[in-house]
């Protein structure tokens, strides 16, 4: 499986996992235009601030962790997590949930994928030496 298709297929399997795991009880809208972390948004009559929340996995010999019945297990729910988590944490008394797509930076690497209709960016590269691969979770959020 090259790159491409590995992330593709990881932001396939997280878009179920990331809504099960989240169980949102407040409205949810994601805005379409790309953005960063720090901006501020009028949604709906309401400032929402956005943050960036980033999570990083390394990996040595990241093809054994592809297998099907791996890559739930060991790059899916590794990556979600934390994001949920500080989801979960930030919307409590809140009304409603604004996720973002995460613009592209200049100093990015390797190949991206985003999960559809959620601020949700995949980023998986590889070090120049070795076989040593990383995979960013990206998430740009606000509440209100």
């Amino acid at each position: 499986m090259d790159e491409q298709a590995a992330v593709d297929e990881f932001a396939r399997l997280a878009k179920p996992r990331l809504r099960e795991l989240l169980k949102l009880k407040i409205r949810h809208i994601h805005e379409l235009t790309a953005g960063t972390g720090g901006e501020t948004l009028t949604i709906e009559g309401q400032a929402v601030q956005f943050r960036l929340l980033q999570t990083t996995q390394p990996y040595r010999d990241v093809e054994r962790f592809l297998a099907e019945d791996k890559v739930m297990g060991y790059i899916i729910n590794p990556g979600l997590l934390p994001i949920v988590k500080a989801i979960s944490w930030d919307v409590r008394g809140r009304q409603m949930l604004v996720t973002r797509t995460v613009a592209a930076r200049k100093s990015d690497r390797g190949v991206v994928g985003h999960i559809d209709d959620f601020g949700l960016r995949i980023n998986l590269s590889f070090e120049e030496e070795g076989d040593e691969a990383k995979i960013d979770w990206e998430c740009l959020y606000g509440v209100a």
